[in-house]
């Protein structure tokens, strides 16, 4: 035998023994059994008309997850789920496999999380996943190293623990479709800012291929800060994600900032602050004009007349608002709202100190 050979044996071994302590860890006397079977055998073929998923837990929180013509909702909310994160809890369930069995007995629910889940004080979650008339409900309990999860189907007495792990958290909040806007700063033509308190300002590109914005007016006497400075409030768009959303309350003052972008998104937040977070609302459309000053660059090929890309997410971002922000605010981090909305004075170099007489 080689070393190489001989290392990746020795690694597969290690392998083998480190999963097989991590089991040993969580069986008890009589019950080192493997059962091996899935929890429900026959939800994988189902997956595809799976159409609602509930999480409840005794102290009253819930989340139902349903599908309808557009994709995944949160009820509660009325807002987009992560689509994602919804097909992942789903396929989780449908390969859910029994690797022990454990306790029977009702006196032991508690310490596994797996007691009935009716009580405020009870550590459990009930899930419902439905299909049509077919529902499967499953009891879900503590988790096992993140590696297993114990459970308990409502109607039997007994216990198991099951792999992959599965986290269905009652938080409404958790199943949102988190994201506003993912837009490349280098997309954004110019920011217009109008502040509550402060004077008003604009940043620019004049075209795609410029590396930096500009800053109007400079009052008389300063200069901006470094272009990676102003440029940092376009950068602003990507990845911006909301940690909640809430119908909006009656208009009232509000720092402005609108972006508009080369291909003619036009995307305003109202914001304002409320106590220790900030909210912000979002109106959006389409500006032709805009788009039709800044064709995309032509290929280097001129020859050649290729198929025209797939708009990708950021191309369509307005329209993904149009459908999703009207009559609500969403509560941003503070350090986002506060890289949208910038005081002209953070974007000028400090004045020279004056010279003492």
């Amino acid at each position: 035998m080689n070393q190489k050979h001989f290392f990746l044996a020795a690694g597969a071994t290690a392998l083998l023994l480190g999963s097989g302590i991590w089991l040993s860890m969580h069986r008890s006397g009589g019950q080192s059994n493997l059962d091996g079977g899935r929890v429900f055998a026959d939800l994988k073929p189902a997956l595809g008309e799976v159409d609602e998923i509930r999480f409840s837990k005794g102290d009253g929180s819930r989340t139902t997850l349903h599908k309808n013509a557009d994709g995944w909702v949160v009820v509660e909310r009325q807002y987009p789920a992560d689509a994602a994160r919804v097909r992942e809890l789903a396929l989780a369930l449908a390969n859910l496999k029994v690797i022990e069995r454990k306790t029977s007995d009702p006196a032991n629910y508690a310490k596994i999380g797996v007691e009935k889940p009716d009580s405020p004080t009870a550590g459990s979650t009930l899930v419902e996943i439905q299909a049509g008339k077919k529902t499967w409900s499953l009891i879900v309990g503590k988790g096992a190293d993140g590696r297993a999860v114990y459970i308990r189907k409502p109607d039997e007495a007994a216990s198991s623990l099951a792999q992959p792990f599965i986290a269905p958290d009652p938080d409404q909040k958790r199943w949102i479709d988190r994201l506003l806007t993912d837009i490349p700063g280098a997309e954004v033509h110019d920011i217009a800012v109008r502040m509550e308190n402060g004077p008003a300002y604009l940043l620019t590109r004049a075209k795609r291929a410029d590396p930096a914005l500009t800053l109007s007016p400079i009052p008389k006497g300063r200069s901006p800060v470094s272009a990676m400075a102003l440029n940092g409030q376009a950068d602003a768009l990507g990845a911006l994600n909301f940690d909640d959303v809430r119908a909006a309350p009656a208009p009232a003052p509000a720092d402005i900032a609108t972006y508009r972008t080369f291909d003619g998104q036009v995307i305003e937040f109202a914001g304002h602050r409320d106590g220790e977070k900030t909210y912000v609302a979002i109106a959006a459309h389409r500006d032709p004009t805009l788009a039709a000053q800044f064709p995309n660059p032509a290929t280097p090929d001129k020859a050649a007349t290729p198929a025209p890309a797939e708009p990708t997410p950021a191309d369509k971002t307005v329209e993904k608002l149009v459908a999703r922000a009207h009559g609500l605010e969403f509560e941003i981090p503070a350090y986002k709202y506060d890289a949208i909305f910038k005081k002209q004075e953070d974007l000028l170099e400090k004045p020279p100190a004056k010279k003492k007489p």
